[in-house]
């Protein structure tokens, strides 16, 4: 079990520790937001915020 915060929420989540990011936020938590571009990682489709800092999920 994982516990993270998205949006100022804090949520708990059963994820496999090489479980994208991307996958958690839009599969587990149905924060559809974030989206799935090239798969890569470069055109900035999956981009978020972490502790201030973009990157890629």
């Amino acid at each position: 079990m994982s516990r993270l915060k998205v949006n100022g929420r804090s949520y708990s989540v059963n994820a496999a520790p090489d479980t994208p990011l991307l996958w958690v936020l839009r599969e587990d938590l149905r924060l559809t937001g974030t989206k799935f571009g090239c798969g890569r990682g470069h055109c900035g489709c999956c981009t978020v915020h972490l502790n201030g800092e973009a990157m890629r999920s």
